[in-house]
């Protein structure tokens, strides 16, 4: 049994189609026709289920998916004390506690779709011989991006500016006092 606590889909809906009409071809290095999800879909919520659904079901796992994920009565508690791997996320993170792995005697393995374990008591789970493991890699590229971001952002001057423009205002040399060119 697999049980992941991932977060609540978008309270707004999904959009009735992506802001690009095509994903660029992304090579990937890793066979990812196992999983069940299309490159560019919203896959860390309760309805993409990581994409794992049919391939877990398919050998076999059950695959139980909440967001209801804190106290006693909650879902995640329930469903956990007879899984045998738990998927957590880390910024929703389900608290995997000594005491809910005390509760759980089948657990072997704590996955974190993300990177991360701090939601995880790795001494507890070193003690029940208990894998804790993350996707190693997998948010490099965001990073990246979000570097690249705050470095324009700051650059640039665009938090000020902006502010400046929803104040109703627009006087482009204040704007521009403190906005250097990026260069090199």
């Amino acid at each position: 049994k697999i049980v992941a606590a991932l977060y609540d889909d978008p309270k707004e809906g999904y959009p009735p189609k992506y802001a690009r009409d095509s994903i660029p071809e992304v090579p990937f290095t890793t066979d990812v026709s196992i999983g069940d999800f299309t490159p560019g879909e919203l896959l860390g919520c309760v309805s993409g289920e990581l994409g794992l659904r049919k391939f877990l079901e398919a050998r076999g796992h059950e695959y139980v998916v909440t967001s209801d994920k804190d106290g006693p009565d909650s879902v995640f508690e329930k469903e956990m004390q007879a899984a045998d791997i738990v998927i957590s996320q880390p910024f929703w993170p389900a608290y995997i506690t000594e005491e809910r792995m005390a509760k759980s005697p089948n657990l072997k393995m704590c996955v974190t779709a993300g990177i991360g374990s701090d939601h995880v008591d790795l001494q507890a789970a070193i003690n029940r011989n208990i894998t804790v493991t993350e996707v190693t890699f997998c948010n490099s590229i965001s990073v990246a991006e979000h570097v690249v971001m705050m470095i324009l952002g700051l650059v640039r001057n665009y938090i000020p500016s902006h502010d400046i423009a929803r104040s109703g205002g627009w006087n482009i040399a204040d704007c521009v006092s403190r906005s250097y060119d990026v260069e090199g």
